[in-house]
């Protein structure tokens, strides 16, 4: 079974919303070793060849509808299935899961809705 994020999620606060605050973020992990000589050189090489990306977005004003709708996926995928995601800052479809999920604190601020972080791993 593929598994797809809700496309009818609301979007998320992005850099160019206001009053967003650090809501977007983006990693890309370079997973190297390292190794340091008697003689103090350093020897590098990679660790794999591929670079892992992170996504992380925040979003403010979830309905109590949509945040059960995230609920339902979460309860679906946790932090073990990979599934399908549309990144809305470049409009790709990338297969992630989840780095933090529901398992981190979101909370109801009346009379607005839910507000909270999920971050994307690529997988």
């Amino acid at each position: 079974m593929e598994y797809v994020f809700p496309s009818d999620f609301p979007e998320p606060n992005i850099a160019a919303a206001s009053d967003c605050g650090e809501s977007f973020k983006f990693k890309s992990e370079d997973a190297v070793v390292s190794t340091t000589t008697d003689a103090n050189y350093k020897q590098t090489r990679p660790r794999a060849t591929r670079k892992i990306r992170t996504w992380t977005y925040s979003w403010n004003g979830v309905s109590s509808a949509d945040f059960a709708k995230l609920q339902t996926f979460w309860n679906s995928v946790g932090r073990y299935q990979a599934f399908s995601w549309t990144n809305p800052e470049d409009s790709v479809t990338y297969t992630v899961r989840f780095s933090q999920g529901l398992d981190k604190e979101w909370q109801e601020n009346y009379p607005y809705g839910w507000q909270g972080t999920l971050v994307f791993e690529e997988a």
